[in-house]
């Protein structure tokens, strides 16, 4: 960023809640997911 090369950066991190048993059962998978802005105003 600092080279001017990006002025924006979204880095999204997930997950699922992964079991055996709910998936013996058919049940659907739990997940989530989180979403970080990074923006670069600075000087070039």
């Amino acid at each position: 960023m600092k080279k001017g090369e990006f002025k924006s950066m979204l880095v999204v991190a997930t997950g699922a809640l992964l079991s055996p048993l709910s998936f013996q059962q058919n049940e659907t998978i739990p997940c989530i997911a989180h979403a970080v802005s990074i923006e670069y105003g600075g000087e070039q």
